[in-house]
C-alpha cells in the first residue's frame, strides 16, 4: 500500500510540474506572440485553394502568419514554387521549419511578425487571421502591395474590399468561404482609391 500511494504521488507530481510547465510556455508564448493564436488552416480549405488558384506564374508569394507550413508546403509541391512565411508564435515556427526541412523544401519562414514585413513585390499574399485584424491588414496591404496582387482571405473577408470570386469547400463542414481579391480593382469597385 506505501508504495502504490508513493507511485500516486510521484504521477500527481508529474502531472502537476508538466501543467506547471504548460502554463510557463503557454504565458511566454501569449507575451511574444501579443495573443496570436496558431490555428492550421483546414486541408480541405488548402486544397480547394490550390484547385481554383494557378500559382505557377507568381515568383513572390507571401503568407502571413505561416504556422505549420501548410500552405507554404503545399503551393511549392503542387506548383513548384517556394513560398516566404511570416511566424511570430515560437513553437508554430518551429514546427513549420520542421515540416519544410523533412520535405526538403527552399520556401523559408521567418520568424518576425508580418507587421513588421515590407511587402512590397509581393505577387500573391495569403493569410488565415483572426477578424479583428483584418481592417488594419486591409490597410497595411493596400499601402504596400502593388496593384494586381492577388490576396487570399481563408475565412474572413477584408472590411472595405470587394473580392474577385468567393470560393468554398464541397466539404459539409470545413466549407468556410475563402475571399480572393485583386489589389487595385477592388479599390475601383468600391469607389476608394
Amino acid at each position: 500500500m506505501e508504495l502504490f500511494l508513493k507511485a500516486v504521488l510521484i504521477i500527481l507530481l508529474i502531472v502537476f510540474l508538466g501543467l506547471f510547465l504548460f502554463s510557463v510556455v503557454l504565458i511566454a508564448v501569449h507575451r511574444k506572440t501579443g495573443g496570436a493564436l496558431f490555428v492550421p488552416t483546414p486541408k480541405v480549405i488548402l486544397k480547394t485553394i490550390m484547385e481554383h488558384v494557378d500559382f505557377s506564374p507568381y515568383h513572390d508569394i507571401r503568407e502571413l502568419g505561416a504556422g505549420d507550413g501548410r500552405f507554404m508546403a503545399a503551393v511549392e509541391k503542387v506548383y513548384g514554387r517556394p513560398v516566404t512565411g511570416y511566424e511570430v508564435n515560437p513553437l508554430a515556427y518551429l514546427l513549420c521549419r520542421l515540416r519544410l526541412g523533412i520535405l526538403g523544401l527552399s520556401s523559408r519562414v521567418v520568424y518576425r511578425s508580418f507587421w513588421e514585413a515590407d511587402l512590397a513585390g509581393a505577387q500573391v499574399v495569403f493569410c488565415y487571421l483572426f477578424p479583428d485584424i483584418m481592417p488594419r491588414l486591409g490597410e497595411k496591404l493596400a499601402h504596400e502591395l502593388d496593384d494586381g496582387a492577388l490576396v487570399i482571405s481563408a475565412n474572413f473577408p477584408l472590411p472595405g474590399w470587394m473580392p474577385d470570386e468567393i470560393i468554398h469547400s464541397d466539404h459539409p463542414v470545413f466549407n468556410d468561404p475563402v475571399f480572393l481579391y485583386r489589389k487595385g480593382a477592388h479599390l475601383k469597385r468600391t469607389g476608394r482609391r
